[in-house]
């Protein structure tokens, strides 16, 4: 039997949306392939399940306007970039300082080593030149900037917190940037599970309505801004 008992009940949209479904995951599937190309050529510590979810995310949301707080190498901003290209519309504005100072403040022990004596502005470097051969320069825009410094950007749709992970910085970079997340946007967090976050990760459950945990190399959440 048909979907319908009569043909001439059938409304004429109704194939049409199946095939708008179908187009868009076969959309999503091909960016993803393509964003996995471009991460391997990218420094940073982003999964490919992160960048799955990001990208899905993206594509659910048609976002104008998403915030990334922490870039580095660009791990995940750029599959990000790349599925806003794909939509047609938005852009991905990536806050970092590059520099050795800021990015281990607050650190210490190994952690403090590493990124005191890392190559930031080869990191720098190699990021906007990849950004130029994948051709997003339309779609991602990097700022040189502590998130502290940085401008305010309203009516943020998706918001990606995975700066610098001290206490002091993951408890700013929520009460800053989270009030600027519209409502019924996204926020993700990056390391929930580090002692140094859990202040700020206490502040997202009470301001915010955690949707969902991924339990990686590093953990993450995602919350919706009520």
């Amino acid at each position: 039997m048909d979907l319908y008992d009569h043909q001439g009940d059938k409304p004429d949209y109704h194939y049409e949306c199946i095939e708008m479904v179908s187009n868009t995951n076969i959309l999503a599937q091909r960016s993803k392939e393509v964003a996995f190309n471009y991460m391997d050529h990218l420094e940073g510590w982003c999964t490919h399940n992160k960048a799955s979810v990001l990208v899905d995310l993206i594509f659910m949301l048609k976002p104008k306007i998403v915030v990334e707080i922490g870039v580095w190498g660009g791990k995940s901003l750029v599959p990000m970039g790349l599925a806003l290209k794909v939509n047609g519309r938005g852009k991905a504005y990536g806050i970092d300082p590059w520099d050795s100072g800021a990015s281990s403040e607050g650190m210490d022990g190994v952690n403090y080593d590493w990124w005191s004596q890392v190559d930031h502005q080869m990191i720098l470097r190699g990021l906007q030149a990849k950004i130029s051969e994948y051709n997003l320069q339309a779609n991602i825009e990097l700022i040189k900037s502590t998130s502290e410094n940085a401008p305010l950007i309203p009516n943020i749709d998706i918001l990606h917190i995975d700066g610098n992970h001290s206490e002091k910085a993951a408890n700013l970079d929520a009460h800053k940037w989270v009030p600027l997340v519209r409502r019924g946007g996204i926020i993700i967090f990056d390391d929930i599970t580090w002692g140094t976050t859990a202040s700020a990760v206490k502040w997202m459950d009470e301001n915010c309505i955690r949707l969902a945990e991924f339990h990686e190399d590093n953990d993450w959440g995602i919350w919706v801004k009520p």
